[in-house]
């Protein structure tokens, strides 16, 4: 498991029954006579997640440009795990115990006693990469894999056939671990979210199959926001923060007049900070696709 899938996947996970992928996730942008693709992307899955949508593989194909969150192969692992030293560790032989209090540290303890994983394994952690860890575990448990996640897929349908773009990079996302907030009642607030991880996603999953983006948008981040009003700042880091970022993706597209097919977390395209409200208020026209029988 690499460690951007694992970040990726603290972004927003989202289960689904196995049946064809539905487009109600799926949109079509245009300005200035230029059309492309936005695609809501889960970055865990399993073959029960394919065949994906008619719909959305006749848009890829017709596409001349993938656009995604974050291509790690552009450079080399060993150049990946320093930069996951750097931001997702402790320096100078710190350990959570010198940044967390007590009830902070049991309630990680109990997320880790699931996997039968010592605090001390993970001592050295900085929260940011704790928290993903763990996500990752629960995922895991749960039947879905990095390997076989949706933004995955289109990565390695395209390589070496179409240009394939990265809206951040590796280490821009590495660097995301380190500003996440490291207030002690913050980070207790989002380890306590952790634990009802299996209802959350089992709620999300319906969701995303019924194309109901605003449950989605409700179970994966107004209800969080609301039981834990703390975690804003985490949300910032995590979604909103890096929107603009991505909306400048579409804008370079349009500018290049490029055919882009553009696979995003599902969770950064709903909401009215999310990426179509954000392109419809800058004069874009984004339609939502249906499905097809």
């Amino acid at each position: 498991m690499t460690m951007n899938t694992v970040f990726q996947y603290c972004l927003l996970t989202l289960l689904i029954i196995s049946q064809p992928v539905s487009a109600e996730l799926f949109w079509t942008y245009e300005k200035d006579q230029q059309k492309g693709f936005l695609l809501g992307s889960v970055h865990f899955a399993n073959s029960s997640f394919y065949p994906l949508d008619k719909q959305v593989m006749k848009a890829y194909e017709q596409s001349s440009v993938l656009v995604v969150e974050v291509d790690e192969q552009t450079i080399p692992e060993a150049e990946r795990q320093q930069l996951l030293k750097r931001y997702g560790v402790y320096p100078n032989n710190e350990t959570l115990k010198d940044h967390l209090k007590p009830k902070t540290l049991n309630v990680i303890e109990r997320l880790l006693s699931e996997f039968k994983i010592p605090l001390d394994n993970v001592k050295h952690y900085r929260p940011g990469l704790l928290a993903v860890t763990i996500t990752a575990f629960q995922a895991e448990k749960l039947g879905y894999f990095a390997g076989q996640g949706i933004d995955t897929y289109f990565l390695q349908k395209a390589r070496y056939k179409k240009p394939i773009r990265q809206i951040e990079d590796f280490a821009f996302q590495m660097k995301l671990l380190s500003k996440l907030p490291d207030e002690d009642d913050i980070l207790q607030d989002s380890f306590n979210d952790m634990a009802d991880y299996k209802v959350t996603w089992e709620a999300m999953m319906a969701a995303w199959k019924n194309g109901n983006g605003n449950e989605l948008y409700k179970q994966a981040v107004a209800d969080p926001l609301n039981d834990y009003p703390k975690l804003a700042r985490f949300f910032d880091t995590l979604f909103f923060d890096r929107h603009p970022r991505m909306v400048k993706s579409v804008d370079q597209c349009v500018s290049n007049k490029e055919t882009c097919f553009i696979v995003l977390g599902a969770g950064h395209m709903l909401g009215e900070k999310g990426i179509v409200a954000l392109l419809t208020k800058q004069g874009y026209r984004v339609t939502k696709m249906s499905s097809r029988e």
